[in-house]
């Protein structure tokens, strides 16, 4: 038989007609078999889990044949402590039956940490320090010193702080520096079109404090808050030149290009004096 009259035989055409229909049955046995394994394509929808205490995260996510896992658990003020603070996935989002949630829980007592030595060094060594540390620089004073600006005092809540006592995490540390001379006054310094972190080195650097922080109805989410840019400055150095070291200053932020076009006039006033 040549291999024509074979393609052409009845055995050929069962045998082809056969392996065709096998083939198809595999190929459906595996999508019935993928379907059934993810669960027929159905999907939940992720609760709001934030504020809820990790019972009620259980019982919250039994309901819907999910799990949790505490990922972290972080010190915060906004959260009742023990309760929800962060989760992923985020709410809203779908994910298949069984899927873990991992939160982060408000922790129920503050991280303590030791206080470094900030004392008898410059300003910009302490808040180097301050921030490695974990802690906060807040605001700064000044006391007659034969060592201008050197660290004379660490305070927190207005107490003074000494190396190695132990404070909460986060703290706000106030910084009071030596000044002698005529070295009681700064330029008070431009920040138009600075975004917040811009505006904050240069205030330091000019030691000085950075007061109220204001954003305009431009904002429209927490996210957008990161693009603000400063439009408005209290003092202003167009009207006032020179103010006490220490002096805090209050800024406005805006997304909104219209409040930006014109940069207002810096120059040093006529007759200007602290």
């Amino acid at each position: 038989m040549t291999l024509k009259e074979f393609f052409k035989s009845k055995i050929f055409k069962i045998n082809a007609i056969a392996f065709l229909g096998i083939t198809i049955f595999l190929v459906l046995f595996g999508m019935f078999f993928l379907w059934i394994y993810t669960d027929h394509g159905e999907s939940v929808e992720i609760p709001d889990l934030k504020g809820k205490t990790s019972m009620e995260v259980a019982a919250i996510l039994d309901r819907i044949d999910l799990r949790y896992e505490i990922r972290d658990s972080v010190y915060s003020l906004e959260t009742d402590p023990g309760t929800v603070l962060d989760q992923f996935p985020k709410p809203g989002q779908k994910v298949k039956e069984n899927r873990t949630v991992f939160i982060t829980l408000s922790a129920v007592s503050q991280e303590m940490i030791s206080m470094p030595q900030l004392t008898d060094i410059s300003y910009r060594q302490a808040t180097n320090l301050i921030e490695n540390a974990g802690l906060i620089a807040g605001n700064i004073e000044y006391k007659p010193s034969e060592f201008p600006n050197l660290v004379l005092e660490q305070k927190v809540n207005g107490r003074i702080v000494r190396e190695g006592e132990m404070i909460p995490k986060g703290s706000v540390v106030d910084l009071v520096l030596g000044t002698e001379g005529d070295a009681t006054s700064s330029k008070v310094p431009t920040l138009f079109g600075n975004n917040l972190a811009e505006a904050q080195l240069k205030i330091q650097e000019a030691f000085l404090n950075l007061g109220t922080v204001t954003y305009d109805e431009s904002f429209t989410s927490q996210e957008e808050k990161t693009k603000g840019l400063i439009w408005k400055q209290s003092p202003d150095p167009a009207e006032i030149f020179e103010i006490a070291r220490g002096t805090s200053i209050d800024i406005w932020l805006t997304i909104d290009p219209t409040k930006l076009e014109a940069k207002p006039e810096t120059e040093e006033p006529e007759n200007s004096f602290f």
